[in-house]
């Protein structure tokens, strides 16, 4: 019997992912974090925003990049709840200049198990309006997918998927070292579900979340960063503050840290630590995440790996 399997799977990436699987919400996979360097900052990163990661954290960024790079993370999460599944994310991406005010992204992300999963296709591209401040554009497709694990039940086998967008901007501030970020997640608010759930059109629509941040890095080898993030503008139903802070301890060693609070009854929020080091052209990355109110696991363990050419 694969149901209760099914059921267990369900139940386990509901609780990682902070998000109810029904007819009110569905899960949103970019609400999690991409990459170990965001994850360790606290996810604290849409005034930063200048790696691969920019194709999921704020598009603007990405005309920042003056390189090429392919990345790939892998996400380990701790839950031992499921028995026989392979639970976790994974991530890709690649950027890379378009001339002197262009940017381009491309961007890949799965998480689930082997039973029910949540996909996401990124297409990113940024703009210099000016010297100093970019506009960026990310373009999605985002789809769910279940295993056909019992003929009776309405959702196995099943897959629905739908178009979403993000605008970001980032901004260089005169105040040398300081840069502003922007992004308005799901513009269009997309719905995961449309036709689903009988009697109501409106589940699975994805909410629009505001993200307003603010980075400042004092020099080369270290910067902090604070990140506000409004859930559902239309609602207002719950709100988020991110922290992050980077320091390179020696050669291409660097330690970070960060976390959040979210202003919610009952609820807490998370803290974060990794490092990273660079070798030549080569870059790996760790990043821990903790969830302070979710009992039901050990947190999650991010492994990056990229390439800059």
């Amino acid at each position: 019997m694969r149901t209760p399997k099914y059921i267990g799977v369900a139940a386990a990436v509901a609780v990682l992912l902070g998000s109810a699987m029904t007819a009110q919400a569905v899960v949103n996979i970019q609400n999690i974090g991409a990459g170990a360097r965001a994850a360790a900052l606290g996810n604290s990163v849409v005034a930063v925003a200048d790696d691969g990661d920019a194709v999921f954290e704020n598009p603007a960024g990405l005309g920042q990049i003056t390189h090429q790079e392919i990345s790939y993370t892998n996400v380990s999460m701790l839950y031992g709840g499921i028995e026989g599944d392979d639970l976790g994310q994974h991530v890709a991406s690649y950027v890379r200049p378009l001339g002197a005010r262009m940017g381009f992204g491309l961007g890949y992300e799965r998480i689930g198990s082997d039973l029910m999963a949540e996909n996401g296709a990124f297409l990113a591209l940024s703009y210099k309006l000016g010297q100093n401040l970019n506009l960026g554009l990310t373009g999605k497709y985002l789809f769910w997918q279940v295993d056909d694990f019992d003929a009776a039940d309405p959702v196995s086998g099943s897959s629905k998927g739908n178009i979403g967008v993000d605008l970001g901007l980032l901004w260089k501030s005169p105040i040398q070292g300081a840069q502003f970020g922007v992004l308005v997640k799901n513009l269009n608010q997309p719905n995961m579900a449309k036709t689903t759930v009988k009697g109501d059109s409106d589940a699975g629509k994805l909410p629009m979340d505001l993200h307003v941040g603010a980075s400042y890095r004092m020099h080369e080898n270290s910067l902090i960063s604070a990140q506000w993030i409004l859930r559902d503008v239309s609602d207002q139903k719950t709100s988020r503050l991110l922290v992050g802070g980077e320091m390179r301890v020696v050669g291409g060693l660097m330690l970070r840290a960060g976390g959040s609070k979210l202003f919610e009854s009952d609820a807490s929020g998370d803290i974060n630590a990794g490092l990273g080091y660079t070798m030549g052209k080569v870059l790996f990355d760790y990043g821990y995440n903790l969830p302070l109110d979710l009992t039901e696991t050990n947190g999650a363990h991010r492994f990056s790996f990229g390439y800059r050419f």
